[in-house]
């Protein structure tokens, strides 16, 4: 499997750069600086990561567009999102071949995925509220903590750093409905910024079941309510932020396709609350300091009155999570910085099921960045300290160090390499723990933790014409917790053992003249389970990602084609799979002064075998109109 691996790794290594040799020769052009580029994609590593493979995903190249955040983190090689259901219902998202549990997401910097499933639904996070997105791929337990495995996700808000006001409206298929209005500015010397975000869908669209009939989607529709509020104000040299992020949704659950429940429900509270004082030059020139209080609070209830199998369902989830983390940054020499927090963080689980757990986190990182050779070379060395101390039906303590290497260096002119090695975990959940016990399934304290060895090496060229990066990755999992059938009448969760995962990340992004910009992303998944061989469930082996965009005179084309491989649906040899499927978008947008103007169409050729999970149908032909304005 290595060898063919490393053929494969060979074969793109040498035909990437071939495809493109054209553009890369022109790109030596001096006049190369003066060129203006239509969408200002990003492969670069976020600031404070620079040694990582990550995409930085700006959501004001896709204005008007009706992209969801599961759709801007899906353009991001490495990345695979699972949709169960179309606009509105759960959307998962895996790195590198992990599962969603393993996904790290940040809001701000701050960490909202939970300890009752581990996760995060990204159709909750609405694309109306996000200046850009961060993808970090690889082991990141070193910089995130418990979880980060696949990797981190950060997004970052919009910010009260230039006044706007902005409102759009998108209307389409399936009476969807979505409106988003935003405005920021300054009030004396207090910064502020407020948006507002509804969503709603009927979700009825037609579908083809998993045995070939055609079937419409009920119980299906969505509605949302989201709001945003930063404020920033400077006081004695200390700059105070403050953020409160509110979502509210309420949604049909119609299950699988050939079995539709009418009368499922789910409703979902999220209020995210940060506050941060943070003042450069602390005590001396070479000291920062910042401290972040922070607290989520996330509500879920789901009633199911005539479900399929067992008796009526009502229950609701209410998890609190607060803390605080204190961050020094020294900048000894020009060249050096060390970075260093403590964190502590509580969450509590009110469900009485589940026996009301509660689990209580201290964690010490420290990270030295070193520049050397004017900046050619860059070292990251992390390391980080987490104590975990888990009270339920059964009480444990994990202890986890989480180091990390990374190193960036720029060979030749515009050509970097870059590599990192790292060790990551993964705490099981609550729901993994203490399941409530139902004779056919139940939890099981006595998981081990999920543990990683992450391996990444690759080449990246970055100019304003042409940039592309390719790497390969390895990763080496022991204790994989899956559920898992355990007689022939129950299923619990286990540690079924080792994982290795290798493959392959390319991204291409070349601008030919002023106002022509393409961008391709591919990857390359082989993961098995050392027990059966078989590769994971959920993870398709390849998928690719293709974007154009023309834009002249006031007026903008653009055109998507996905391509997702066959997903394996179970962890067994010769696993039933999906369909693999190709889809393709396409769409015009017109600006005029200070409104706009976008008509776009989603899975054009109406393929109807879309799916990402065994009879979980997705939308065919969609179709969407929105109109802006900007101020």
């Amino acid at each position: 499997m290595l060898k063919a691996t490393g053929i494969r790794l060979l074969k793109y290594i040498l035909i990437i750069p071939v495809l493109f040799l054209p553009g890369l020769l022109r790109a030596q052009d001096s006049n190369i600086l003066d060129t203006v580029i239509v969408e200002d994609y990003s492969i670069k590593s976020p600031v404070n990561y620079p040694s990582s493979f990550s995409t930085t995903i700006y959501t004001e190249d896709y204005e008007g567009e009706f992209e969801t955040t599961a759709d801007l983190i899906n353009l991001a090689p490495g990345t695979t999102v699972r949709d169960f259901g179309g606009f509105g219902k759960l959307k998962t998202v895996s790195i590198r071949g992990s599962s969603n549990e393993q996904v790290v997401i940040l809001l701000d910097g701050i960490k909202i995925n939970n300890s009752f499933g581990g996760g995060v639904d990204l159709s909750t996070i609405p694309a109306g509220i996000i200046d850009r997105i961060e993808v970090i791929r690889g082991g990141s337990s070193a910089i995130a903590g418990s979880d980060a495995i696949g990797g981190v996700i950060n997004i970052i808000t919009k910010d009260t750093g230039n006044p706007f006001t902005s409102f759009y409206a998108t209307y389409g298929s399936f009476n969807t409905f979505l409106i988003n209005a935003a405005t920021s500015g300054k009030a004396g010397g207090l910064g502020y910024l407020v948006s507002f975000n509804h969503a709603q869908t009927d979700g009825d669209f037609k579908f083809r079941s998993v045995n070939g009939l055609t079937l419409r989607r009920i119980n299906n529709e969505y509605r949302a309510e989201s709001f945003l509020v930063k404020l920033d104000y400077s006081l004695n040299y200390w700059n105070i932020d403050f953020l409160n992020e509110f979502y509210y949704d309420d949604k049909g659950v119609p299950g699988l396709g050939e079995f539709q429940s009418d009368s499922s429900n789910q409703k979902d509270v999220r209020n995210f609350t940060t506050l941060r004082f943070s003042k450069n030059s602390f005590i001396n020139d070479n000291l920062d300091f910042e401290l972040i209080l922070y607290n989520n609070f996330d509500y879920l209830k789901f009633t199911d009155p005539t479900p399929t199998v067992g008796i009526p369902i009502d229950t609701k989830s209410k998890l609190n999570n607060i803390g605080l983390k204190p961050t020094v940054t020294w900048y000894p020499t020009d060249n050096l910085s060390v970075r260093s927090f403590a964190q502590y963080n509580y969450e509590n689980l009110n469900n009485d099921e589940f026996n009301n757990p509660d689990r209580n986190t201290l964690s010490y990182f420290i990270g030295n960045e070193l520049f050397l050779f004017n900046n050619k070379l860059f070292i990251d060395l992390l390391t980080r300290i987490d104590l975990v101390f888990t009270n339920g039906s059964e009480d444990s303590f994990d202890f986890a160090f989480s180091p990390k290497l990374g190193i960036k260096y720029n060979f030749y002119e515009n050509f970097n390499i870059k590599t990192n090695i790292a060790r990551s975990f993964r705490v099981p959940t609550f729901s993994e723990l203490f399941f409530p016990e139902q004779g056919f399934i139940g939890g099981n304290p006595n998981l081990e933790n999920e543990t990683s060895i992450d391996f990444d090496i690759g080449i990246s060229y970055e100019t304003p014409k042409l940039s592309f990066e390719v790497n390969y990755f390895l990763r080496d999992v022991d204790d994989l917790i899956l559920f898992v059938f355990v007689s022939a009448q129950r299923i619990e969760p286990r540690n079924v053992g080792k994982v290795f995962e290798n493959g392959i990340e390319s991204t291409v992004i070349y601008s030919p003249t002023d106002y022509l910009s393409f961008y391709g992303a591919y990857t390359f998944l082989d993961g098995e389970l050392d027990d059966t061989g078989a590769q994971l469930p959920g993870r398709p082996k390849n998928q690719f990602d293709i974007r154009a965009v023309f834009e002249k005179y006031n007026t903008k084309v653009y055109a998507e084609a996905h391509y997702l491989d066959k997903i394996p649906l179970t962890a067994f040899r010769n696993s039933r799979t999906t369909d693999a499927r190709t889809t393709f978008d396409a769409g015009i947008k017109y600006s005029w002064k200070n409104y706009y103007a976008n008509l776009e169409s989603k899975n054009i050729f109406n393929n109807l075998n879309v799916r990402d999970a065994f009879d979980f149908p997705l939308p065919g032909r969609t179709i969407f109109l929105t109109l802006g304005l900007n101020i």
